[in-house]
């Protein structure tokens, strides 16, 4: 099972939707994304059958392997339940299952009431069910640090005689495959987990690890544990038990010592108020979470000071040793140039917005002036972050 980048509601696909077709240029006025912001405005508006027709017409013309392309099928899927045609809705959940890019987004399914008519029938639960045969994959990286893809996110796993370092836990329903995965590598018990961030892919099976182990985070995914999981409007999660919360919070730049190695834990805040990058600084190896995502402004919309934010992580990256191995939140392994270059675009579409609220363009006129340069989300996202007072 490949893991691969996940954009959920509140992230650029969510935010997308919001920006009036005539808005999108070049290759994001595909076809698919005309019928997922009218699936979401019909949503929005309580016409069940509309958004059950749209988002199925988003889900079928979407490239294949396109990497939000379970989202959308995961939307595809209730809203085909709630207007009753439950085949339907089943059908959708198993090929985002069988498509094996973000499979275990379906595992969200069991908390949204759009599915309680079908929630008791013998093929819910069996679709529910796949994620107990499921398989991790290992890749060794450097040292005695291994990559394993599989959980819904990349998750990492130092391996010493002081047992597992564990980046990150993936969804809860991998958590038996990620100890099968772990075994086979010669691990033994997880003694340290590190949580990157406070999304569901990244941090559900805490529940499960906490108790057994010393949880580190940062304070900002602490509070997130305390309240309700929102993964879309009207499907959320309780709140996390009190044995996932962090025993270790971490609010500054720290090093510790792990079978070994220093280990530099930094906050990065940028794609959630808990962000968390580590770095094993003699395998050289960093985790980013998803504060690094190819193709994503490397902030979110509550960044207060996105100039400083790019330049302490800027910072951060220069102090990492050159060949470096890179590990987002869920592509494949890169390196540091490709960090630089995306610090370099964000930087760039931040100059280019600047410069147009400067002259008094509206979100529209700015998207068509830089639509040769940056996607449409883009301008919209740096035109939303920056028009705000302080900024």
């Amino acid at each position: 099972m490949r893991a691969r980048h996940m954009v959920v509601a509140g992230g650029l696909l969510g935010f997308l939707a919001s920006v009036p077709s005539g808005h999108l240029h070049g290759q994001d006025t595909e076809e698919w994304r005309l019928h997922f912001a009218a699936g979401e405005q019909a949503r929005q508006a309580g016409e069940s059958a509309a958004y059950a027709d749209q988002m199925a017409a988003a889900a079928s013309s979407m490239p294949a392997e396109h990497l939000n392309r379970p989202f959308v099928q995961y939307h595809a899927a209730r809203a085909a339940a709630l207007v009753g045609r439950s085949e339907e809705a089943l059908t959708w959940l198993r090929t985002a299952w069988d498509e094996d890019i973000e499979s275990l987004m379906i595992s969200f399914a069991p908390y949204d009431p759009a599915f309680e008519a079908i929630a008791g029938s013998a093929d819910f639960r069996s679709v529910m069910s796949l994620a107990g045969d499921m398989e991790i994959s290992v890749r060794p990286l450097s040292g005695a640090v291994y990559l394993l893809q599989g959980a819904g996110s990349n998750v990492l796993a130092a391996v010493g005689a002081e047992g597992v370092l564990l980046i990150d836990t993936g969804y809860a329903p991998a958590l038996p495959a990620l100890r099968r995965a772990l075994t086979a590598i010669g691990g033994g018990d997880i003694e340290l987990l590190i949580v990157t961030h406070p999304h569901e892919d990244h941090m559900g099976a805490t529940p499960e690890l906490g108790a057994a182990t010393t949880l580190l985070a940062h304070p900002g995914t602490a509070a997130q544990m305390r309240e309700p999981y929102v993964f879309m409007d009207g499907v959320s999660m309780p709140p996390k038990p009190a044995a996932a919360l962090p025993d270790v919070e971490i609010t500054r730049d720290t090093t510790m010592v792990f079978n070994g190695e220093d280990v530099r834990l930094v906050p990065t805040i940028a794609h959630t108020a808990g962000d968390l990058s580590v770095y094993f600084t003699e395998s050289h190896v960093v985790h980013f979470g998803d504060a690094y995502l190819a193709g994503n402004p490397m902030m979110y919309p509550g960044t207060v000071d996105p100039d400083g934010f790019l330049d302490r992580f800027e910072g951060f990256v220069d102090s990492m040793h050159p060949e470096t191995i890179v590990i987002g939140g869920h592509e494949e392994p890169t390196d540091l140039s490709a960090v630089r270059r995306q610090i370099g675009v964000s930087r760039e579409a931040m100059k280019f917005v600047r410069s147009s609220i400067a002259e008094g363009l509206t979100i529209e006129a700015t998207a068509e002036q830089g639509s040769d340069r940056f996607a449409p989300q883009w301008v919209a996202f740096f035109y939303q972050l920056l028009s705000q007072p302080g900024s």
